[in-house]
């Protein structure tokens, strides 16, 4: 097993707004306001997302000053996703398509080595686990972090070399 810093897709700040479910036109004008100070990459319902740690600085002080924020998230943007049934459980896919995950809530990892069907079969046993899948440069399996051990321990079982990348960095 390998630790590895450099997450395989992009960190992302989500601040949730407090807003009546009645006053959609609300959010939507605090959204272009907030687009005049600062960028927002992507909205969800009373979501924003702002894909750095500054841009979300400045509108989680502006939505503090208003007295309107809910909470704070960081998430992770799956760009070429393959989800599985638990994905929502998890996260969720934005107002323009984006796939978001609770950084907070899952674990990632990566096959190094192995044979194949030691790997095959260490897949077999993670299906019911594997949140999604994602497919951008080398596979990166994301699954709940509460089922990291087990994995490793499945890894072991199969003599399976993971790499496991570090949420928290």
């Amino acid at each position: 097993m390998r630790n590895e810093r450099k997450l395989p897709m992009k960190s992302m700040f989500g601040l949730e707004i407090q807003c009546a479910d009645d006053k959609p036109q609300y959010f939507q004008n605090l959204l272009l306001q907030l687009k005049h100070i600062a960028s927002i990459f992507d909205s969800d319902d009373s979501l924003l997302i702002t894909d750095s740690a500054m841009e979300a600085k400045v509108v989680k002080n502006m939505l503090m000053d208003r007295c309107i924020l809910e909470e704070t998230y960081t998430l992770s943007l799956i760009e070429n996703p393959v989800a599985t049934r638990l994905f929502t459980d998890y996260g969720f896919i934005s107002e323009k398509n984006n796939h978001y995950l609770y950084q907070d809530m899952i674990s990632i990892f990566r096959i190094e080595s192995g044979k194949q069907v030691d790997i095959d079969m260490f897949l077999i046993q993670m299906e019911e686990s594997i949140i999604a899948i994602e497919e951008q440069y080398k596979k990166s399996y994301i699954i709940d972090k509460e089922n990291k051990e087990f994995m490793m321990k499945v890894a072991r079982t199969y003599d399976i070399e993971v790499s496991i990348f570090d949420l928290d960095k």
